[in-house]
């Protein structure tokens, strides 16, 4: 390592040591080849953790200078900017022959576009399909500076959202067609005040650095022009990403004469919006070979050592890779149960989930039957508190730690098990983690807890009401935003009419949750529950 990097790790040991939480870094230094299984065992067995990251700077001085740069990018990209910016000026130059890094070639750059951008990290477990990559990065190509619609399309759980990630994970791309950059929005089914706050939120994520701080826009109308200046005036030739795009409408809100790129399971979604448009079908299921390939990544083995149980898995998975995903998941940790997690299957003998959509329901209730039947018996509780969790909405720990009245590191702890087992996702956003579970999932929860939900809903109201008391959340609290968009969803699922009728009519909630996001949201949730709010007390 450069005498100079070296130092700037030295001179901000203390500042590192005092914030870091070591887990995730280490993730991405393994990514890139830097760090070693070894050594990251190092790190663990220490036993805080300032002396887990005393131990990984120790590491990291005794090696080259591209561990520096993996190190200050994952800082970077795991939200550490405060501590990413004290090892700036030590980043040693890069050579031409060392610009790209060990794994996939992707360099610096790129991964600085990507995580400025929001674009999701590839899962724990990764596959290519160069063809279909190599299909979404020819139709970007296609859209030249002219405005228009890139889709990427085909049933739930068959992997639109890695493979378009994937193909952004290019120089050339980036630099040549989108050198403006990439903003990516999860967007899922949403109203129209649930719109409203994805909105907000991307108008604000690009005027993160203007001088002037704006107020929220109060409506879709105002959004819209907003995002249209911004893109126009400081984003030109940038690439938005919308990603799991239910209803055309939808669209319509995004339509400023811009390259946008979505993800969705009807083809003809962007019916509804002016353009150049061009489409990327991905099959629901992967190449048989392919299924066994996410299969013997998740058990250490190679492909020819498999099992003859792996090709009936993956047949009768009918190779959808969100089923594989929870099958492997399941074998990794208990690699000799080949057998019976195939007869599980093949007997069929859990619940359906039975709804009229395009949906592969019965694969994928059996599998997640299979995945939640293993977990242990205290934490089957705390997956079924799930069940009552909005739909494409990533939860801050804060919530989860008021619901079950524990400490962060516990929480993260139940909830890391479950994101092991691929029964959960996780937004790492530097120090704060958010936590989301794919729609099949909560579908399959909801339906296996029905007669449960009202129950679980008044345990969520309840615990928020002896956290807070008759106090209300503040901005600054993480957890706030989520209250004041669902406390309400939650007292009408627990059927808490009186609370309901108190909140809403409360001069206090109004003005805070106003100010916050705007009148349309407490619009919308005067109507939804005109009902209650109407009948005479």
């Amino acid at each position: 390592m450069d005498v100079r990097s070296r130092n700037y790790l030295l001179m901000n040991r203390q500042a590192l040591e005092k914030d870091i939480k070591t887990s995730y870094i280490m993730d991405r230094m393994i990514s890139d080849e830097v760090l070693t299984l070894q050594e990251e065992e190092r790190v663990k067995q220490q036993n805080t953790q300032k002396e887990r990251a005393a131990m990984l700077i120790n590491i990291i001085l005794t090696k080259d200078n591209n561990s520096y740069r993996s190190f200050y990018n994952a800082l970077l990209h795991e939200g550490y900017s405060d501590l990413a910016a004290l090892l700036q000026d030590g980043i040693p130059a890069v050579s031409s022959g060392n610009r790209k890094s060990s794994m996939d070639g992707m360099t610096s750059y790129v991964k600085t576009v990507l995580c400025e951008g929001g674009v999701p990290q590839r899962p724990v477990v990764f596959v290519t399909r160069p063809e279909l990559v190599d299909a979404i990065k020819q139709k970007l190509c296609c859209l030249g500076s002219d405005p228009g619609w890139v889709t990427v399309y085909g049933m739930a759980g068959c992997g639109k959202t890695v493979l378009t990630a994937e193909a952004l994970r290019d120089h050339h791309l980036l630099e040549g067609y989108f050198p403006g950059g990439v903003h990516w929005v999860s967007v899922g089914k949403q109203d129209k005040a649930g719109l409203l706050i994805k909105l907000q939120n991307l108008c604000s994520r690009l005027e993160h650095d203007s001088t002037l701080s704006q107020r929220p826009p109060l409506n879709i109308e105002e959004a819209k022009d907003r995002l249209r200046l911004l893109m126009l005036r400081k984003y030109h030739r940038s690439l938005l990403i919308l990603d799991d795009i239910w209803d055309s409408w939808v669209l319509k809100a995004f339509d400023n004469q811009c390259q946008v790129l979505i993800t969705s399971r009807d083809r003809s979604v962007t019916d509804a919006v002016a353009g150049n448009k061009y489409e990327v079908h991905v099959e629901s299921g992967l190449a048989h070979e392919k299924g066994l390939e996410i299969l013997s990544l998740f058990v250490n083995m190679k492909i020819s050592e498999l099992p003859e149980q792996a090709n009936c898995l993956v047949r009768e998975c009918k190779g959808s890779p969100l089923v594989i995903s929870l099958i492997g998941a399941l074998l990794r940790d208990f690699p000799s149960r080949w057998e019976y997690y195939l007869k599980q299957l093949q007997n069929k003998q859990f619940k359906r989930i039975r709804k009229s959509s395009s949906y592969d329901y019965e694969a994928l209730d059996e599998a997640m039957s299979i995945s939640v039947e293993q977990l242990n018996d205290n934490y089957k509780d705390y997956y079924k508190d799930l069940s009552i969790l909005p739909k494409d909405v990533k939860v801050p720990t804060k919530v989860l730690c008021i619901l079950w009245d524990m400490e962060t590191e516990e929480v993260e702890d139940i909830l890391q098990e479950f994101v092991n087992k691929s029964l959960l996702f996780c937004d790492r956003n530097g120090k704060s983690f958010h936590y989301y579970l794919h729609d099949l999932q909560l579908d399959f929860l909801t339906e296996k807890n029905r007669n449960q939900l009202q129950e679980l809903h008044k345990n969520i109201v309840n615990q928020y009401k002896k956290y807070y008391k008759l106090n209300t959340p503040v901005p600054s609290q993480e957890d706030c935003m989520y209250w004041y968009n669902f406390l309400a969803y939650h007292m009408a699922g627990a059927n808490m009419q009186k609370e309901l009728r108190d909140l809403m009519f409360s001069l206090d909630w109004i003005k805070a949750k106003t100010e916050l996001v705007g009148p349309a949201h407490l619009i919308h949730e005067y109507v939804e529950y005109s009902s209650i709010l109407d009948q005479k007390v």
